[in-house]
């Protein structure tokens, strides 16, 4: 498991991330209302999501009891319409 420890101040509560790949994927709870990972969504979520991630997606989940995802893509892959060459598009 792909984890990332982010630079912190003083004072301030240090979280993990943890990094999906494809290795990790199946293992990886990414939901964050449905539980049941044999759920058709939770399944075809995962499979388009194995599709971004051969388009450069970075999907960081934070290693906490609540759900914490940051995601981001390079923008030519965006799933919304935007123009930004070169440019990462943040979800």
């Amino acid at each position: 498991m792909a984890e990332q420890n982010l630079p912190r101040r003083t004072g301030e509560i240090k979280m993990e991330f943890v990094t999906l790949t494809h290795d990790n994927i199946e293992q990886e709870h990414i939901c964050c209302a449905i539980a049941n990972e044999k759920d058709i969504q939770v399944v075809s979520k995962k499979n388009w999501l194995k599709e971004r991630l051969d388009e450069g997606l970075v999907f960081l989940k934070g290693n906490v009891r609540g759900k914490c995802f940051i995601e981001y893509i390079p923008a030519e892959y965006a799933w919304a319409p935007v123009e930004a060459e070169g440019y990462m598009y943040i979800d």
